[in-house]
Formats: structure tokens, sequence, C-alpha cells
């Protein structure tokens, strides 16, 4: 009898072990992903309750959400949901990234990037300045200014001829895969009202338009008027049923049947999907991190 007692004890410490195994789905101590950070850590961690997230626990808000994140991270990273606006990490309009430290306003907390006002480089690179990534546009062809009368900033730089010289090959490869859907690889992007879901294509750069923020979306002052580059980014659209920031799948048309699709080149994300390594998830598709 006693040699059988001790068998079920051992039996009964091995299936308790099992059962605690691996932080499981109602273990509210369960870590976020791997804590070796958001963009490397590719194991989606963030499905689930556990982690420390809002709601559901990794970051993922059912819209688009980041998939993989850390509670260390920056703002756009850490699985919270910092401007209480409702929108974690990459499903928040105004995070450009998985480095971005600011997720209530454009600018995104990095020093000394997208301070130039005039010369616009690869907006989501991490850095201002077009000496690393072959990027470069004069910022009144974004604006769309015909002339040098109508340009507001650096006038006596700006030849309207130039702005339709195409983007260098060297620009589009290290800054196309960065870039979330709806932008170009400027910062010019089509940015929809959460509320009333009217869209807009607004630049983006807190150099120029440093009062542009989530709020003041419908302000053309606060948030200008672009016009995308065609060449270099990743597109959005009802048509393409690719969700634009600020949108989730109600936003889209009947045809899309309440499913997303994400642009050639990006996979879908979202709670319980994550990104490969090296990736964050934007606006629910897969976007590179800065390499």
């Amino acid at each position: 009898m006693s040699a059988v007692r001790s068998i079920l004890a051992v039996v009964l410490v091995a299936a308790m072990a099992c059962s605690d195994k691996g932080g499981g789905s109602g273990d509210p101590d369960a870590p976020v992903g791997d804590g070796d950070g958001s963009v490397n850590d590719g194991d989606g961690g963030t499905t689930g309750d556990g982690g420390g997230g809002t709601g559901d626990g990794g970051g993922g808000t059912g819209d688009g959400g980041t998939a993989s994140c850390t509670a260390a991270g920056p703002q756009c990273n850490n699985c919270l949901d910092d401007d209480g606006d409702g929108r974690v990490d990459g499903a928040d309009i105004e995070c450009t990234g998985a480095l971005d430290n600011d997720e209530s306003s454009f600018s995104t907390g990095i020093p000394g990037d997208n301070i130039d006002t005039v010369h616009q480089d690869c907006f989501f690179d991490g850095n201002s300045g077009a000496g690393d990534d072959g990027c470069d546009i004069h910022v009144c062809c974004l604006l769309g200014a015909p002339d040098r009368a109508s340009c507001p900033f650096g006038a006596n730089q700006y030849d309207p001829a130039q702005c339709n010289t195409p983007e260098t090959q060297a620009c589009v490869a290290l800054c196309a895969p960065l870039t979330p859907p709806g932008c170009d690889c400027f910062g010019c992007c089509t940015l929809c009202d959460p509320v009333t879901n009217v869209c807009r294509d607004v630049l983006t750069n807190p150099a120029v338009a440093p009062n542009c923020d989530a709020d003041h979306l419908s302000d053309p002052v606060a948030c200008p008027a672009c016009i995308q580059r065609t060449d270099c980014g990743t597109p959005c659209g009802a048509e393409m049923c690719v969700l634009c920031p600020g949108q989730d799948p109600n936003d889209l048309p009947p045809e899309c049947n309440g499913s997303t699709q994400c642009p050639a080149g990006h996979a879908e994300c979202g709670p319980g999907a994550p990104c490969p390594t090296d990736q964050f998830c934007s606006v629910g598709c897969c976007i590179d991190g800065v390499p």
C-alpha cells in the first residue's frame, strides 16, 4: 500500500506541473512575449490574458492592434494605451513604429528625429536627415505648392520641377518596408477620424505640423493636406479592404465581408497572430522594425 501511495503522489505532482507550464491563458502573471524587446519578439506572447496589457492582455485591441510587445518598451510598443484613446500600440493612429516613444502625438519622442522642416527623408527610420537612407524631397513637393511663392518652408531651395523626380531605389528599398499602411515614405498619411471615418491625406511631420494630432485631423491648419508619393510607401483603402490608420473592420465596405487585407509583401497580424521576428504590427499589418 505504501508503494501505491508513493506512485500516486508522483503522478499528482507531475500533473500539477504540466497544468502550470508556460503561464497559460488563465494566469495573470504570464509573461508578455519573452521580454527581449518588441520588434525582435516573434513569439507573439501577447495573446490570451497574461502580460499586463489592456483588456486582452497583450496590447491587441481587436482592430489590428500590436501582436507582440514588451512592458518595458517604448510607448508605442509597451502593451498599454498610454494616451487613453482606447487604441493600443500599433493600432493607435499616432504610432509610427516600434521605437515610437510618444503615443499621444505624431512626434516619436526619439531625440533628433524628424526635425528638418525643409528636406524630408524617410519619416519612419528613427532619425532626421537623408544621409543614411537615400530619401530626400523638399517639403513643398509634399504640400503641393505650385511655385516658390506658395512654398511656406525653404522657398529659395524649392524647384517644383524636381517634385516629379522618382525616389531612388535605395530609398524605396530601405523605407517602404518600414512604412505603415496608409503612408508614403515621407509621413504623408491617409488618416481617418475614428469617430466619423472621414479620411484625409495629412502631413504628420511634427517639424512642419507641430499641432497635428488625432484630435485635429479635420483642421487643415493644424494638419495640412499633402500629396502622397506613389513610388515609396504602403497603400491603404476601402477598395483594397486595407485599413487606413484610425479605421477598424467595421469601417470597410460590405464587399470586404468584415475581412481585412494587407498590401502585397505585408503579413496580417493582430491578437493571436504575431508578426515575424524584427517586425511590428501596425494597423493590422506587419511592417519592418528600424534596421
